[in-house]
């Protein structure tokens, strides 16, 4: 199998740092709901239950999008795709600021959502492209470092923002940052020349699919990441009103909460390398289960507001253990249609985030907070230590 080669001039020191800023863009406007689920319920007369459809509605749509989004980066070239999915975003989150009713709001962030969903696939797949597989773990690494702080300061930034200035304002900046990746991509990063494409037709799409589930690791590898999906980002949604609950607190606290999972996969990112090479990806995956696990159980125990920064913190570090192993392996499934593996891949993992709250909340329905945080914990566990053995790591040490 042939490693990509670096095209002649390309600008490498920049493609971490660009990429990684469209990605911190697409998962600020991902996570930002999350914090504000009981402000908006009281704003639009709606139930916490209804208003976490709003994250159901953004990550199913991203889920759709990205059987089609998949092949249209693999044929114009997925530097254009993301720069031209962003600009979209930026318009979108900007008329979500001025949402006048629910249904509105449900719209466009839904809409959201498949733009959304044309960058962080197209964005690893471009990565891809340019990194030996020895390598590409640890690149993907650093590109999640940036990603991550979006995702981060999605969640924090809304809860403080929404507290003092309101929640359009939070979905006004989320605009800007989309507008300014896309414009960085545009005039920092220029697409590899005399690359070959397929042509952009319904045929084209279908072999390169085609080509992704000749992989007979395929199948397996999107299914675990879909369960993933839903056991990991079914809780988010309802952390605000977990914490209203037991603790008084309002979206702040929340935000600072929920915002730890990315602190945590910045602890990741940062020793992404060590972790490679000194445990090893089977070893991560293992401990990345048992860490959530434990988040989830601990967070079964009521305790002061603050505790879940800390219980948060751990988890998000075992998402990304788990993740990023997943990540690595899915950009080898079909080296001559990376676009579209990177993009099922995502479209995956978002079904199992958007059916997650739809889960979670069933379960807090039927059996109260603290059953339902076990069941997930305990599901969780048990992904990270059968995957190893379902779906070892090619090439990985045990």
């Amino acid at each position: 199998m042939s490693e990509p080669a670096q095209a002649p001039g390309e600008n490498l020191g920049a493609l971490i740092p660009v990429l990684g800023l469209c990605g911190f863009a697409s998962t600020f406007t991902m996570r930002l709901i999350d914090p504000l689920v009981p402000t908006l319920a009281s704003e639009f007369g709606q139930s916490v239950h209804q208003i976490a459809f709003l994250v159901t509605a953004f990550s199913g749509c991203y889920a759709l999008g990205q059987p089609f989004l998949g092949p249209i980066a693999d044929s114009v070239g997925k530097l254009r795709s993301i720069a031209t999915c962003l600009a979209a975003l930026c318009v979108l989150s900007t008329l979500a600021a001025f949402a006048s009713g629910f249904w509105m709001l449900l719209v466009l962030r839904a809409a959201g959502g498949v733009m959304a969903g044309g960058v962080i696939p197209a964005a690893m797949a471009a990565i891809g492209d340019r990194a030996p597989m020895a390598e590409r773990q640890i690149m993907l690494g650093r590109f999640l470092v940036i990603m991550i702080i979006g995702q981060m300061a999605g969640a924090t930034f809304s809860g403080l923002v929404a507290d003092h200035i309101g929640w359009r304002a939070v979905l006004g900046v989320a605009g800007s940052l989309a507008a300014g990746g896309a414009l960085l991509v545009r005039l920092v990063l220029k697409p590899r020349p005399d690359t070959a494409r397929p042509p952009l037709s319904l045929a084209g799409a279908l072999a390169s699919h085609r080509a992704v589930f000749a992989n007979p690791r395929s199948k397996l590898l999107y299914l675990l990441v879909m369960v993933e999906g839903a056991l990991v980002f079914g809780l988010p949604p309802f952390v605000a009103a977990i914490l209203r609950e037991r603790s008084g607190v309002g979206p702040s606290e929340a935000g600072l909460a929920i915002g730890a999972m990315g602190l945590g996969g910045l602890v990741y990112g940062i020793l992404t390398r060590v972790l490679v090479e000194r445990v090893g990806p089977r070893q991560m995956m293992r401990l990345g289960g048992l860490a959530m696990a434990l988040g989830y159980f601990a967070f079964t125990i009521p305790g002061p507001w603050w505790s879940a920064i800390g219980i948060f913190l751990m988890t998000g570090f075992g998402f990304f253990l788990l993740h990023g192993t997943f990540q690595a392996q899915a950009t080898e499934l079909a080296p001559t249609a990376r676009g579209s593996a990177m993009a099922l891949f995502a479209c995956f993992f978002f079904m199992g985030h958007a059916t997650g709250p739809l889960l979670m909340g069933t379960l807090l329905h039927l059996l109260g907070t603290p059953m339902a945080l076990a069941v997930f914990g305990l599901a969780i566990g048990v992904l990270g230590i059968a995957t190893p053995r379902l779906l070892p790591p090619l090439g990985a040490r045990t």
